[in-house]
């Protein structure tokens, strides 16, 4: 398995980590995606990782769930662990060097991978601050997606995804300054 698929692997991971530990009363607590709970964050990553899966098999962009939640049905553990089996399989047999259809024209699986790790990422600390559990996100992939999104953090908070980027202390962590840029407190 190439890094960049193990960078991914090692988010989903991640992920697991915090979905694993969410007790079930928090399933529909506030989130700090606007107007998602905890159970609809959660749902997105399980669409999202669908659509990368169709991404990196060939069969192309679909588009998203239009209620996120749907995806993690009454048992979004379960849920999650069948998703992440799925795309542990995947990554361990696709090439990332193919390439594959995309939003973008045609792109490598490496670039798909490297792109998307964002969202797993991001969303295990929100998922994490919904549940108020503590979470340390893979130290890798936040420096990498650090040293991407730095330079148009602007251009991230404009597509209306992710809010406007925060102040942090001189001393804020990777993590901490990765989260402010995309609005997101804490780390």
């Amino acid at each position: 398995m190439n890094q960049t698929a193990a960078r991914y692997q090692r988010v989903l991971a991640g992920v697991s980590d915090v979905v694993s530990r969410i007790p079930d009363e928090r399933w529909n607590a506030p989130s700090p995606c606007t107007q998602w709970t905890t159970l609809d964050v959660l749902g997105h990553l399980i669409d999202g990782q669908h659509q990368i899966a169709a991404l990196i098999t060939g069969q192309g962009p679909r588009e998203p769930l239009k209620d996120p939640a749907s995806a993690a049905g009454g048992a979004p553990v379960s849920a999650w662990a069948a998703t992440t089996r799925h795309m542990d399989s995947l990554l361990a047999a696709v090439d990332p060097a193919a390439v594959v259809p995309s939003h973008h024209g045609d792109v490598t699986v490496e670039a798909v991978l490297g792109t998307a790790v964002i969202e797993p990422l991001i969303h295990a600390s929100d998922l994490a601050q919904a549940a108020d559990l503590a979470v340390s996100l893979d130290e890798e992939a936040v420096a990498t997606c650090l040293a991407v999104i730095a330079p148009m953090a602007e251009q991230f908070a404009a597509t209306g995804m992710y809010a406007p980027g925060r102040a942090v202390p001189v001393n804020a962590s990777p993590q901490q300054r990765l989260l402010a840029l995309l609005g997101r407190a804490g780390g």
